[in-house]
């Protein structure tokens, strides 16, 4: 069971901050979005360190007894499709459009 999920996101890119914001309304467990730029990331969370937050999405799974899991790849699109919210999957579909879409994007650009 996932008490919060944190997510990480480059501020610095529009792309990623619009859909860090949009994740609230389709995760059923409560969305924390925090930017990788962040210079108290690594303390506030320390199964970071040793990362480079900025460099690919990170998500970061809070269980109920505090435990903390890093999500990162093809782990954080199936955990992250594992909670989203009973009712919302188109709105998650969209969204996961919109994720690709930006992603393809920064490649090219």
């Amino acid at each position: 069971m996932v008490k919060a999920l944190v997510v990480i996101y480059d501020s610095g890119c529009g792309g990623c901050s619009a859909i860090a914001s949009a994740l609230s309304g389709v995760m059923a467990p409560p969305v924390l979005v925090r930017s990788c730029r962040d210079p108290n990331l690594e303390r506030q969370y320390p199964s970071l360190r040793g990362t480079v937050p900025c460099a690919r999405p990170l998500a970061i799974a809070l269980g109920p007894d505090g435990e903390a899991e890093l999500l990162s790849g093809l782990r954080l699109m199936w955990r992250g499709a594992l909670l989203v919210a009973p009712g919302r999957r188109l709105a998650a579909v969209r969204l996961a459009v919109r994720i690709m879409r930006t992603r393809n994007r920064s490649k090219d650009g």
